[in-house]
């Protein structure tokens, strides 16, 4: 039962989604598309922007705790729960920070090792049958985060659709641990106590 509700946090994506997006609607002033989440916080409905980003900074340490037990050791094993720990903090500093420049510093933090972690689990991935296809899935994961974010940076200085580019990264990414979870509860293992075998 432990296991199943620390993997469970790991759909703490979701509920972050459907927070801001119902946060976003009822704000007063606030455009979705062209504001990004975190404005949100500047709002009349600021404090519950700020809860959703503590919250969920929780739940990302909580999942690292999960991935931590699932991957049993080993240097990649050890290095992704550390990383998605500091992208769960850097979401916390985001609630606590709301103004620049400390904001931005927790949103560089949290983006970054989030992306870290998806390259790392590229390396666990690699040669696993059980994860055959999941390889390359994390690759363009965090190419398609990149792209977003890329573009988010151009739109945001030119008043562009930032805050949907930033969104679309951040619908990307959970997408991708919502299927990462649903797998683990589903009896799939990350450990490496069984020998991979290379695809032919």
């Amino acid at each position: 039962m432990l296991r199943k509700a620390l993997l469970a946090t790991g759909f703490g994506g979701v509920l972050f989604i459907a927070a801001f997006v119902v946060l976003g609607a009822l704000a007063p002033d606030y455009n979705s598309i062209r504001q990004t989440i975190s404005e949100i916080e500047l709002t009349a409905l600021g404090l519950g922007q700020r809860i959703n980003f503590f919250v969920f900074g929780l739940l990302l340490i909580a999942f690292a705790v999960a991935l931590k037990r699932e991957l049993n050791g080993g240097r990649v094993g050890r290095l992704i729960p550390l990383f998605q720990f500091v992208s769960g903090v850097g979401v916390i500093g985001d609630a606590l920070f709301i103004h620049m420049p400390l904001h931005l510093v927790c949103d560089l933090i949290a983006f970054n090792a989030t992306l870290v972690v998806l390259f790392l689990f590229v390396w666990r991935f690699r040669g696993d049958v059980r994860w055959k296809g999941w390889t390359a899935y994390s690759i363009v994961t965090a190419l398609l985060m990149m792209l977003f974010l890329t573009a988010f940076g151009f739109a945001n200085h030119l008043g562009g659709p930032a805050g949907l580019l930033e969104k679309m990264a951040t619908v990307v990414r959970t997408g991708w641990s919502v299927l990462l979870t649903a797998r683990l509860l589903a009896g799939v293992r990350l450990d490496e106590t069984s020998p991979k075998q290379q695809f032919a």
